[in-house]
């Protein structure tokens, strides 16, 4: 059973402004000191950090150190905590000891989280007393000149403006030339394009580490894009079933037409016989009329050629 604190200083004279403050902080913790083996009777009251008295709590210690006699009657008390002591323990004969209990804060500094119990008034002097220094572009979530109150909760966005370099390819054009050495269908590189690339320098701000904006400020040009130039066949090439293959490809290149097409037509009208006559009236490679014949040849530049000329009828009918 615990001791009646007023019981036991029933008749002993206490000076009644004797008040002896201490802090947990100044206070040397190494070892607990007692003037004698025998406990001491003592009445805690603790303080909340708004100022409101929230218990009070009886019990004996044999120490003489108000710290050691608030654990052994089983209060937790931290190192700016405030103590009063009536009389002063080292008296002897037990007494009263008040405990106001030191606000608490937390604070989220970017990354860090911080801890603290603090008698400052203002959220400034606790940054202050915590060594925490307010860049010009961070942000807090109160002003430093507010009022503190117990268990609040300072978050701090630090806010970094740097600059941030990328490279970006430029893509090559692409032309394409007629070659007319070059098998119809068929292409050829002669000059392999190449990527470009140019530089993008951003300002990029950054907010508690995460990227909130990024502003384009300057592009340079670090290497030109190469063009790729494709040379496109034009040269005829024969596919199907023909004759006189190469007076064929001749005469469809100087005029611009299919050597495929003509040689398909020749095939069907005389299967390649310069000496085809047709129905009696016509007659050659490509099986014409004489009157039609005189007409076409001469407005192709083959005016008086035979009708049974295969080179005649080729370029003649390649050029209608």
């Amino acid at each position: 059973m615990r001791p009646n604190f007023k019981s036991a200083l029933a008749g002993v004279f206490l000076p009644v402004a004797f008040f002896t403050i201490y802090s947990p902080d100044s206070i040397a913790q190494t070892s607990r000191v007692a003037i004698t083996s025998v406990s001491r009777p003592y009445l805690l009251e603790v303080i909340s950090p708004e100022g409101i008295a929230i218990s009070e709590v009886s019990g004996t210690s044999s120490a003489v150190d108000p710290v050691f006699i608030i654990q052994d009657l089983g209060v937790d008390v931290y190192d700016k905590d405030k103590i009063k002591a009536f009389p002063d323990p080292v008296v002897g004969i037990g007494g009263k000891i008040v405990l106001s209990q030191t606000p608490g804060y937390e604070i989220i500094d970017g990354k860090k989280k911080i801890k603290t119990r603090s008698w400052a008034r203002t959220v400034g002097e606790l940054l202050e007393e915590e060594g925490i220094i307010l860049g010009a572009d961070d942000k807090i979530n109160f002003a430093p000149d507010s009022i503190l109150s117990n268990g609040m909760l300072i978050l701090i966005i630090r806010v970094e403006r740097t600059t941030v370099t990328e490279h970006e390819a430029i893509d090559y054009k692409t032309t394409k030339k007629n070659d007319p050495t070059l098998d119809q269908g068929k292409t050829k590189v002669e000059q392999k394009g190449i990527k470009g690339q140019r530089r993008l320098i951003y300002e990029v701000v950054r907010e508690g580490g995460v990227e909130v904006s990024r502003v384009l400020q300057n592009i340079e040009v670090v290497r030109e894009p190469v063009e790729e130039k494709i040379l496109v066949g034009t040269k005829p090439v024969i596919t199907t079933a023909c004759r006189y293959n190469s007076l064929v490809l001749v005469a469809a290149t100087k005029n611009g037409v299919d050597a495929n097409a003509l040689c398909y037509r020749m095939m069907k009208e005389s299967n390649g016989n310069p000496n085809a006559v047709g129905a009696g009236v016509y007659k050659g490679l490509f099986q014409y009329e004489e009157g039609f014949w005189n007409k076409a040849s001469n407005k192709a530049g083959y005016a008086g050629a035979s009708i049974w000329d295969p080179k005649a009828q080729i370029e003649v009918t390649a050029w209608a």
